[in-house]
């Protein structure tokens, strides 16, 4: 078997019953008391359960948590705050661009309240957590030691895509919606080093999503609707495709240009051990 499958597959395996897990969870009929929130708790086994496999497939493979970026440090804190803040700024803007160009209007939710909203929130902790150290833990990491960048997070993405099917979304939208997401995570997780940026970005994109009621299965403080009496230059969906488009595409050329510079200092860095290795220094006798 060539060395480097033989070094992809527990990664890859590491991805698959990964995937098999969370797919176990949803179909399993877990009853809680009311008063607990099933998703977060869910949340919190999932998170545990993906550290404890990653875990076992780096003694495995004999590597050490921190070549994987999985063990927090003294920069974690600022990485997720930083997340917390790209992810707000994409969703604002993408929000702005909707209200501007089409007849999208806001109402406020009477019956929800900023304090119910948040305590509500927290569940993307644990949920996005849970994405993030399958989708851009130890198998990206490992597979991308291995093989170009390029690839990672495009296999990475298109998994990520795959494993938020509901029974009825077309490929087409999941490619558009969580993929595209996903190419934006991994050119985080690449850039960063850590999971702490994506993971950042995801929370931060989730819950402003919940706040106006993008998101299914969440009360949100706003609705959005359509209002009769404003101008719309562009269908709601048809600008959405739009800027998820522009969200791809901003997220090559951010790895892109990363790439170009990392290459040109690797050239630079080689240039000059050329010239010291052409011009050895000589020895007064």
């Amino acid at each position: 078997m060539n060395i480097k499958i033989k070094s992809l597959l527990p990664s890859i395996l590491c991805l698959f019953i990964g995937m098999l897990f969370f797919y176990s969870m949803r179909a399993l009929p877990i009853a809680m008391p009311p008063e607990l929130n099933t998703k977060f708790i869910m949340g919190l086994i999932s998170c545990v359960f993906l550290l404890l496999l990653s875990k076992v497939f780096l003694r495995y493979e004999d590597i050490k948590s921190s070549a994987m970026h999985l063990l927090p440090n003294n920069k974690t804190l600022m990485r997720l705050f930083m997340g917390l803040v790209i992810g707000a700024v994409i969703v604002g803007v993408m929000l702005y661009t909707l209200f501007t160009f089409t007849n999208l209007d806001l109402n406020r939710v009477e019956t929800q309240t900023m304090t119910s909203f948040m305590l509500a929130s927290l569940v993307f902790i644990p949920l996005a957590l849970m994405e993030e150290i399958l989708f851009r833990g130890y198998p990206f990491f490992r597979i991308s030691q291995l093989i170009n960048i390029r690839w990672v997070i495009l296999i990475t993405s298109v998994v990520f895509a795959l494993y938020h099917f509901n029974g009825t979304s077309s490929i087409v939208s999941l490619l558009l919606g969580p993929g595209v997401w996903g190419v934006t995570f991994g050119v985080a997780a690449y850039l960063s080093k850590s999971i702490a940026v994506p993971l950042g970005i995801h929370i931060s994109a989730n819950a402003l999503q919940a706040l106006f009621g993008l998101k299914s299965g969440y009360v949100p403080l706003w609705e959005i609707s359509k209002s009769t009496e404003l101008f719309s230059l562009l269908e709601p969906d048809h600008l959405g495709i739009i800027m998820q488009f522009l969200l791809l595409i901003v997220s090559i050329l951010v790895l892109e240009y990363s790439l170009w510079k990392k290459d040109v200092i690797r050239i630079k860095v080689a240039k000059i051990k050329a010239d010291i290795n052409s011009n050895p220094v000589t020895e007064n006798n």
